[in-house]
């Protein structure tokens, strides 16, 4: 098994632990982003193509929610976006997005517990990597549409499994229906990981809303 393989074993062996997920993110830190690209990182570059096609003003307030050490606030940066947010549990892994200069501030807070941000203070808010087993429950959905701005973009990664077997489809369907939000657009379904031995087989699409 190669290393970053070992490296996602341990984070979904936390099952949820938010304390332990913390603590492996903040060891895993300092490699994270060379690992991460040599196993392949596709729904950030695709989440990050939403943006641009989604947000034509590069003044808009965005925030990135579960940034990370700000792999996708980087593409946004380097693609014009200056207006950056991000927000990640992890001390470790902010203090490498940190010194990255890519965002105005960045804040150590979980999606699903009612984040403690001003509400509808973004124009669009984006996630990626996040929505998934161990990592956030599905009131994180409720959390993204409630600090983007009315009008505003939710654009999220989200896997065949999440969707299916952890509810967020669900969440989806009650989202929309209850009209919070509604579809703008999906990206076709894709690996996760294509390079990862363990990660290849899981499938993602990213996912674009609009805030009713």
């Amino acid at each position: 098994m190669d290393e970053i393989d070992q490296w996602l074993t341990k984070v979904y062996e936390a099952a949820g632990d938010q304390q332990r997920l913390n603590q492996i993110y903040d060891q895993w830190a300092m490699h994270y982003d060379r690992h991460l690209w040599s196993i392949g990182n596709p729904f950030v570059a695709i989440a990050a193509g939403m943006v641009g096609r989604l947000i034509r003003d590069s003044n808009s307030t965005i925030l990135d929610a579960g940034c990370g050490t700000g792999n996708l606030g980087q593409i946004l940066h380097h693609i014009g976006y200056r207006n950056l947010d991000g927000l990640d549990p992890s001390p470790g892994m902010l203090e490498i997005a940190k010194r990255k200069q890519i965002f105005r501030h960045v804040y150590q807070l979980s999606l699903g517990g009612g984040a403690d941000l001003p509400v509808e203070n973004y124009d669009a808010v984006v996630s990626t990597g996040v929505l998934t087993s161990g990592h956030a429950p599905t009131g994180a959905l409720d959390d993204l549409l409630r600090l983007v701005k009315v009008s505003g973009v939710v654009i999220f990664s989200l896997s065949k499994q999440a969707k299916e077997e952890l509810g967020f489809g669900e969440k989806m369907t009650d989202l929309s229906r209850n009209k919070r939000w509604q579809a703008l657009e999906r990206s076709q379904s894709f690996s996760a990981h294509p390079f990862s031995e363990t990660e290849a087989h899981v499938k993602l699409r990213v996912y674009a809303f609009s805030k009713l």
